[in-house]
């Protein structure tokens, strides 16, 4: 498939980035409760998708990650079950996307329709990890400011005690296994680790499943208050060696876990970095949008105008109430040399102004966010050099979201001189620490579930070492 089909292929759904690494919402039926995996077919072209549904049957709702896209946690309406019959749609700028189907046990499958364009989807159930486990889970609930925190302790069969690890999601209101397009990451990490002898405490984001105190666009610093919450409980745990405990984070959330580490009174005796910046947001997102569109084959003509228009609008959006009107100004112009560049058959889906409209609301939505102007402006190196306790950072060579070039040096300077902490460059590995092949979003779906054979065996020396 030509790499301009899939991109306007993709735009008949949806025309919109996003930082993150997956996503949750509020929730949906039991019966289809859970991750799914699949493929839209729309005019001769193949695009994987994934949905997750969560919630119950007065509250259905899910979200779609769409990974050629590189959209992440996109809410649906309309969801609905009845019977085996399963219906729920996709609002864009160029129309509604309607999904109807049939449910069995392991798959959904039906028809895709939006505007004038017709085809079919499926979806099936992702690979689960053995039933069979040769450790102990348990699960837990915490009530921590204002919301019920719900996850899952697992710890080495015995009395221990245990080295303990909580572990931390990067951006949006994602599950406690931290599941990107069908690989269960946290899921995978939690298992490798206590077969290895380490207790490990996840959880689901506040706000997953419909629950009270969600908001994937506030500051994150009530993230920080709820992963020294965690870490309190799992000392707490009799099996747990509360002199040798610790926060995991990835992407983001490596931000969180050194935030955590560094408060007032912590009591986290190490901190793993996966995947986590070194330097602000406003230059993590200028990385991304050069190394993404030299993916896509762009001269450096188009790169240089691309990175130029995503400094302008972050400028606008720090500029507060006076970059208003440049910042309408710029995603406007941007909406509609979108629209004008996507074939006549996707265009009759909508018209641009529809299109434009509900480009330019989803994208205030995101940049006029508490979220946000903190991402762009806090600065991860300055927590990583006051960490009071060692710091291992991990990169992957081919990261397309955080890119090992930028980072790993300013991690590296940052934690000079702090005894036990290093940074560390898996070559070969992707955002997820898949082995791969561009590092690019839409390999994510298609790669092994499983790590880059370093990652386990590094993460675990860091952790004896501290023994």
């Amino acid at each position: 498939m030509r790499s301009n089909d899939v991109h306007a292929a993709c735009a008949i759904l949806i025309a919109l980035a996003a930082f993150s690494c997956g996503g949750g919402g509020p929730a949906a039926p039991a019966g289809i409760n859970g991750s799914w995996e699949g493929l839209i077919s729309v005019q001769g072209i193949e695009m994987e998708i994934d949905v997750n549904f969560t919630g119950s049957p007065d509250s259905p709702a899910g979200t779609i990650d769409i990974p050629v896209q590189g959209a992440f946690g996109l809410a649906l309406t309309g969801v609905s079950v009845e019977g085996d019959s399963v219906s729920f749609d996709l609002p864009s700028g160029l129309g509604l996307a309607r999904f109807r189907g049939v449910a069995s046990p392991d798959s959904i499958s039906g028809s895709f329709t939006q505007g004038s364009a017709t085809g079919s989807f499926v979806l099936h159930r992702p690979a689960v990890l053995d039933a069979d486990l040769p450790y102990e889970t348990e699960e837990i609930e915490l009530a921590v400011n204002g919301t019920t925190l719900r996850g899952t302790l697992t710890a080495p069969p015995g009395d221990g005690p245990f080295p303990g690890l909580v572990l931390i999601t990067g951006s949006g209101i994602q599950d406690r296994d931290e599941t990107v397009m069908g690989f269960a990451v946290f899921g995978v990490l939690a298992d490798s680790l206590t077969r290895n002898g380490v207790a490990v405490l996840r959880c689901d984001d506040r706000g997953f499943g419909g629950v009270p105190g969600g908001d994937p666009l506030a500051s994150d610093s009530i993230l920080v208050e709820d992963a020294s919450a965690l870490l309190a409980r799992l000392e707490d745990d009799p099996r747990v060696d509360d002199t040798l405990t610790g926060f995991l984070g990835h992407s983001e959330g490596a931000t969180i876990a050194l935030r955590a580490a560094s408060a007032p009174g912590s009591r986290a005796d190490f901190v793993i970095c996966l995947a986590g910046p070194a330097v602000p947001g406003y230059d993590v997102l200028l990385d991304q949008v050069e190394d993404f569109s030299r993916l896509e084959g762009e001269p450096e003509e188009t790169v240089a105008e691309r990175v130029a228009m995503q400094r302008a609008i972050m400028d606008a959006v720090l500029a507060g109430e006076e970059g208003a009107a440049a910042l309408d100004s710029l995603l406007e112009a941007q909406a509609r040399s979108d629209y004008e560049a996507l074939p006549d058959s996707l265009t009759e889906a909508g018209s641009v102004e529809e299109y434009v409209t509900a480009i330019k609301a989803n994208s205030m939505m995101l940049l006029r966010s508490a979220w946000f102007s903190e991402f762009l402006l806090l600065d991860p190196a300055s927590f990583a050099s006051g960490c009071p306790c060692p710091v291992l950072a991990v990169y992957g060579s081919l990261d397309m979201q955080v890119n090992d070039g930028t980072n790993a040096p300013v991690m590296t300077r940052a934690l000079s001189g702090k005894p036990g902490s290093s940074v560390e460059v898996l070559e070969g590995a992707n955002h997820l620490f898949q082995a791969a092949v561009t590092g690019g979003f839409e390999e994510y779906s298609t790669l092994p579930r499983r790590f880059v054979p370093g990652l386990i065996p590094l993460v675990m020396d860091f952790i004896q070492s501290r023994d």
